[in-house]
Order: C-alpha cells, then sequence, then structure tokens
C-alpha cells in the first residue's frame, strides 16, 4: 500500500515536472516572440524616421507612412503565425496538418481574392515608384481629374464636373500623368 502510494506520487510528480517544462518552453516561446516583434517595431521606427529625415516632400513622407505600416503589419503577422505555430506544437498538437490546410485555404483564398490582392500589390508598386500624387492631373484608363487620394486599394479621383471616381489598382494598367514635367 505504501509502495503503491510513493509510485502514484512519484509519477505525479513526473507528469507535473514535465507539464511545468512545456510551459516554461511555452512561455520562453511567448517572450522570444514579443522581443522580436518589439526590435523589428523599433527597426521598422528608426528606418521610417532615417527615411522620413531626408525626404522633404510631404507626398513622399505620407507614402513612407503607408509603407511604414504594411511593412509593420506584415510583421506583426508573420511573427504572431510563427509563434501560434510553435506554442501548438509545444502543447502537442500536431501542426502537419493544420499546416497543409493552411496552404489549401491560402491558395482557395489565393484564387478567390486574386482581384484584391492584385489591388494591393499594384498599389505597392504605384506608391513605390511615385508614379502619381495627391493633387496630380491623371489619367486613368477613360477617366480624367486631379486625385484625391492614393491608397493601397485604390486611386479616389475627381473629375472636372465634380464626379469623384474609386478606380480599384488592379484595373489600371495605364497612367498618363499631367502634372509631371
Amino acid at each position: 500500500m505504501h509502495e503503491d502510494l510513493l509510485e502514484t506520487i512519484t509519477q505525479v510528480w513526473q507528469s507535473l515536472g514535465a507539464l511545468a517544462v512545456s510551459g516554461l518552453r511555452i512561455v520562453g516561446i511567448l517572450l522570444v516572440a514579443w522581443l522580436v516583434l518589439r526590435i523589428a517595431r523599433r527597426t521598422l521606427r528608426v528606418l521610417h524616421v532615417r527615411i522620413g529625415a531626408r525626404l522633404e516632400d510631404a507626398e513622399a513622407i505620407k507614402r513612407a507612412v503607408t509603407l511604414g505600416r504594411v511593412l509593420r503589419y506584415i510583421t506583426t503577422v508573420v511573427i504572431s503565425l510563427i509563434t501560434f505555430v510553435a506554442v501548438l506544437s509545444e502543447l502537442g498538437v500536431s501542426v502537419a496538418p493544420i499546416l497543409g490546410a493552411a496552404g489549401v485555404v491560402g491558395l482557395a483564398v489565393g484564387f478567390g481574392a486574386q482581384s484584391l490582392v492584385k489591388d494591393y500589390v499594384t498599389g505597392l508598386f504605384l506608391l513605390v515608384e511615385n508614379q502619381i500624387r495627391q493633387g496630380d492631373v491623371v489619367q486613368l484608363a477613360e477617366h480624367t481629374g486631379t486625385v484625391e487620394e492614393v491608397t493601397l486599394r485604390y486611386v479616389r479621383l475627381r473629375d472636372y464636373s465634380g464626379n469623384v471616381y474609386f478606380i480599384p489598382n488592379g484595373t489600371i494598367s495605364t497612367v498618363i500623368n499631367m502634372s509631371r514635367e
């Protein structure tokens, strides 16, 4: 009887020890992720300040702010996903089926949201290449007017009659900018 009790206590202690080690690993994973995220955000902030100090044009500063937000968001999502998968793995959940399913879902979403992805990629290039800015007089497809706003998703254009057009960036194939020298 005494030996059974001692064996039970030993088993409980060993299982609690394994649980404690797993808990410490999870806390370690979360701390490392938090630290990496802080370092990445600080690096992006320093980079933004340095780039902003070199820019004199207000529109270029707006572009830098937009691109900084995009990079910060992407960094946060990537680090969070890696942390989530690492914690699940530490909890004993097999992550291979989850990653396989995520790949299939990602592929389906990629096909379904192809125009949305095209809008964002084209918008990114419009901003990076400085093709159009707020206040420019441009012709985008059959619409001509003044650019009121440029985002990663669309360009807001006001024509000379006062009509406002929201043109998705993915549909822009040719830009005629009449404000540039």
